[in-house]
């Protein structure tokens, strides 16, 4: 169906709208970076299209608000037409596939926010599919690779300015034994960690401020608890609301940022011998968590849990990668020996 304007009042511009859409995005607590992301893909397509449509541009443009400015040179009608088509075809030629694939989810809810205003009534992107995205598999560290980056981060390095070897023992401990993400790591207090004698755990808070409790071994909170006693002897005493990991920043003592934290992660796996996978650090140590637990014979349902992950479809990538080692389980079934034999009669 073609996307045609319905009768609305004269102030309902696509620039109008776009504030409006953008404005309701942080009534739902999106981020500032999601935000300036959308911004930033309206912008792009809608110039686009108003430079193949001939409109002027704003006499203002340099100095005024770009996204009224670039919207504002157009009609909602201008969406109707081959020329939007066009105006995405321009964009993917020179940008990347992940990049069009945003953009054209930026459009989509925009062109869903113009139909429920009454401004459009059909959304003019429905029928754009973008590239397909390329199936993604974790990369899980092998075990030998683990041990070796346990080893490192509870050794001293020699290159650090202020080593911490139980501090960072400690947060190896919370990212191989409970599969947390680094910003989760950063957000943790030192009463996150509840130290029950029967079922020591983790209060952890997850994406969309959701807190989870995940389960742990003691040993993790035994060594969270050694690197608190000498935590006390560096910089004195703390409550449990303070943050759980801290580090030394000109004579004092301050949470983790995730630039530091990918740092001091990444120099466990220098020391390691350990090459990352692209872009992973300590998401490669969650993702070896979750593989572990599908290797040891976890549901989908708790590992998806454990993660915190939304969507079970997120978890059940963790198969793919698990399937080596069952597959190694599998061939080291002792029925194998009787079957080779009854083949040999």
């Amino acid at each position: 169906m073609t996307p045609r304007r319905r009768t609305a009042p004269p102030e309902a511009t696509l620039a109008r709208a776009a504030q409006e859409w953008l404005a309701r995005g942080r009534t739902q607590k999106l981020s500032a970076n999601t935000e300036t992301a959308r911004r930033q893909d309206l912008v792009a397509i809608a110039s686009r299209l108003a430079d193949r449509l001939d409109r002027p541009a704003a006499a203002d443009a340099a100095t005024a608000d770009r996204l009224h400015a670039e919207l504002g040179r157009l009609e909602p009608g201008d969406l109707a037409g081959p020329a939007l088509l066009d105006a995405v075809a321009d964009y993917a030629a020179g940008h990347g596939p992940a990049s069009v694939r945003r953009v054209l989810s930026t459009w989509r809810g925009f062109g869903r926010h113009l139909v429920a205003a009454g401004v459009l009534l059909s959304n003019p992107v429905d029928g754009l599919a973008g590239p397909k995205r390329p199936e993604w598999v974790p990369k899980a560290l092998e075990y030998a690779e683990l041990e070796r980056i346990a080893q490192a981060a509870g050794s001293t390095d020699p290159r650090a300015r202020d080593p911490w070897p139980e501090r960072d023992a400690a947060l190896f401990a919370v990212f191989a034994g409970a599969g947390v993400r680094s910003g989760e790591a950063i957000a943790m207090r030192v009463g996150s960690v509840e130290a029950a004698e029967r079922s020591p755990r983790l209060r952890v808070l997850g994406k969309g401020n959701k807190t989870r409790v995940i389960p742990v071994g003691p040993e993790v909170v035994a060594a969270v608890d050694r690197y608190l006693a000498t935590r006390v002897e560096r910089a004195g005493g703390h409550s449990p609301t303070d943050p759980l990991f801290v580090r030394r920043l000109r004579g004092d003592y301050v949470p983790f940022n995730l630039q530091a934290m990918d740092g001091l992660v990444a120099g466990w796996y220098r020391r390691a011998g350990v090459i990352p996978p692209a872009g992973s650090l300590a998401h490669a140590l969650r993702h070896t968590y979750a593989t572990l637990l599908v290797d040891a014979g976890a549901s989908l349902p708790e590992v998806q849990r454990l993660l915190g992950h939304a969507d079970l479809s997120t978890t059940q990538v963790y198969l793919k990668v698990a399937g080596r080692g069952l597959e190694e389980a599998a061939m080291s079934n002792p029925a194998r020996a009787l079957l080779r034999g009854r083949g040999e009669l």
